[in-house]
């Protein structure tokens, strides 16, 4: 299977969410490029993420990958570490940092990172700092990378960005965006990418520990759904994980997933799973089914 729909995230190999191998996150780089993924994002909060990319695509002599960035939220080393300057000399010195810590010239998409944590009154001027950005050659589109609150997306629909990043909006146990997000993104003309495919690790690796211990970002009813998605999964001798992934794929709508493994061999592990293609449809119904019992807080 080809995977041009992908897009290798980088915050797990950057060190956000436990203590990584430099020598390993670069090799999951190298490993993603040579199976055939197009496309890597990341970011300053992102721990170490743009410095071993860098040192991954110096090494890398294969067809250039696009490539995203952000701006806005600083530089990071846990998932909690949110620190934001969303001030015109702080975005352009982040940006251009970011420039050196890849070694390219220009970004391929630029995304203003947690648009949320951004006071209404003063959205429209950092949507300005992002515009002079891209007209002063540092990226080539410009997008929103975090769930936009209502208020911002005018500027989504009057094109002011090209692309939405979402997490935890379209997933097997919460499907939102398919409602909302998904097809406003279609009338409008932006490109969109589903980050978390496995809920922040609720559909992967964490599904135990979160069982047990539900962490307080998830909904109500998100371990009862995934609970059951794991039955589900079992009787059709599957991996959790693999059902979750065919999923997203069997979604009717035209977008990319963020992927973000941690090691080589969850990115491995990954892409076996997706090149398993769409699930049939009478199991993906049952899935839908299970996803409308979150109620949301």
């Amino acid at each position: 299977m080809k995977f041009e729909r992908l897009i290798l995230g980088t915050a797990g190999i950057g060190g956000i969410w436990g203590n990584v191998s430099a020598e390993a996150s670069v090799e999951t780089v190298l490993l993603a490029l040579e199976r055939g993924v197009k496309a890597i994002d990341t970011a300053p909060a992102y721990g170490q993420a743009e410095a071993l990319l860098g040192s991954a695509l110096n090494q890398w002599k294969g067809q250039a990958p696009i490539i995203s960035s952000k701006a806005g939220r600083l530089q990071g080393f846990t998932a909690s570490d949110g620190r934001y300057d969303y001030s015109r000399d702080a975005m352009f010195h982040s940006v251009a940092a970011t420039l050196e810590n890849l070694g390219i010239a220009a970004l391929d998409i630029l995304f203003l990172h947690d648009p949320a944590q951004i006071p209404e009154e003063t959205f429209g001027a950092t949507v300005q700092v992002m515009q002079e950005l891209k007209v002063k050659g540092y990226t080539r589109r410009l997008g929103l990378g975090g769930n936009p609150p209502a208020w911002a997306w005018p500027w989504l629909k009057d094109g002011a960005f090209d692309v939405l990043m979402e997490y935890n909006r379209l997933n097997a146990c919460h499907t939102p965006a398919m409602e909302t997000s998904l097809p406003a993104c279609g009338e409008a003309g932006v490109q969109y990418f589903a980050a978390s495919p496995l809920y922040m690790g609720l559909l992967g690796k964490s599904f135990a520990a979160f069982s047990d211990n539900a962490p307080e970002w998830l909904p109500p009813g998100a371990v009862v759904a995934a609970r059951r998605l794991h039955q589900l999964a079992e009787a059709e001798g599957m991996p959790l994980h693999t059902l979750a992934h065919r999923f997203l794929l069997t979604v009717p709508f035209a977008f990319n997933i963020v992927i973000g493994p941690s090691g080589p061999k969850e990115l491995e592990e990954t892409l076996g799973d997706f090149a398993g293609g769409p699930l049939p449809e009478n199991l993906y119904q049952k899935i839908l089914h299970y996803s409308k019992d979150i109620i949301t807080r």
